[in-house]
């Protein structure tokens, strides 16, 4: 029951923050804007809503498919995680220009991304060694990054 609270008061502060254009955004972007950058997006806007930040991630594909990879949406829920709602779509010029920080996870970003100040490579998450590795990782590299920004706030 406990977790359950937590998840919805998660959720609530995730929609809140994501309607608020105040709240400074994050994109993470993979190839096909499915699956890694899913997972960044999920658990950025998790442990966000629990550290009481005021920022919000989106996920971006830089050669987007139709729908978002399922193994990730069932491995996300059988973590508790709250899978991010939205379609895969391409990373946009509106994306970059509203972004805090943009991170390629697997990927290289347009020239307009990649040379904006914004940028940053997250290369090192594996691809090849199933869910639990990727997640390990992605969440290793987002925990890293909100500790950075909760210290930029002090």
């Amino acid at each position: 029951m406990h977790t359950l609270f937590l998840a919805l008061a998660a959720h609530v502060l995730v929609v809140g923050a994501q309607s608020s254009q105040a709240a400074p955004a994050v994109v993470f972007v993979c190839e096909h804007g499915a699956a890694k950058s899913v997972i960044a997006t999920a658990y950025f806007n998790k442990l966000t809503a629990e550290r009481g930040l005021p920022y919000r991630a989106t996920f971006r594909g830089t050669s987007p498919q139709a729908e978002l990879s399922q193994r990730t949406v069932d491995a996300l829920r059988a973590d508790g995680v709250i899978v991010p709602s939205g379609k895969p779509t391409a990373i946009a010029d509106l994306d970059i220009d509203r972004a805090s920080h943009i991170f390629a996870i697997g990927c290289s970003l347009p020239d307009k991304a990649r040379l904006s100040g914004k940028a940053a490579d997250w290369s090192d998450v594996p691809e090849d060694r199933g869910y639990p590795a990727m997640r390990d990782a992605i969440v290793k590299h987002v925990e890293q990054l909100l500790d950075d920004l909760q210290k930029l706030r002090k």
